[in-house]
């Protein structure tokens, strides 16, 4: 049982790694090419490997090698769709916190105050009112 879930935690890291080496070559970072395209190219072999030992050796399930390599297969695709998706939303909200700390510190946090005074007097009047209402 903890053998299958170290495994499986080190599944989706190595997934989440080769999601972030094809984002890497996406976003053609030249610094890294070479290293980004060797794991991008050898990640999902090595994917689909711990796959096959995983349903061979730690499930030890009796299904066909050809059923075996097919669900590998289907796995490690899936396990890099979800790695990609995993650190495509990763880079946009640091992205989108990055530019919204740059716009409020140029307007000094004056904007956002402003919002939040206004929302926090607004539900303040509102729940004054309720109370207020009820006596």
């Amino acid at each position: 049982m903890i053998t299958s879930t170290w495994f499986s935690i080190l599944l989706i890291f190595i997934s989440i790694f080769v999601g972030a080496a094809i984002w890497g070559l996406i976003l053609k970072i030249k610094r890294f090419e070479k290293f980004l395209r060797l794991v991008a190219s050898l990640g999902p072999c090595v994917l689909m490997a711990s796959f096959i030992y995983s349903l061979l050796v730690i499930k030890n399930v009796g299904y066909s090698l050809f059923v075996t390599i097919c669900l590998s297969l289907l796995y490690s695709s899936i396990f890099i769709i979800m790695g990609i998706l995993i650190v495509g939303t990763i880079i946009i909200l640091s992205i989108g916190g990055y530019w919204l700390a740059v716009v409020l510190r140029k307007t000094n946090y004056r904007a956002l105050w402003r919002h939040i005074r206004r929302d926090f007097f607004y539900g303040w009047n509102r729940i004054k009112a309720w109370i207020e209402g009820e006596e």
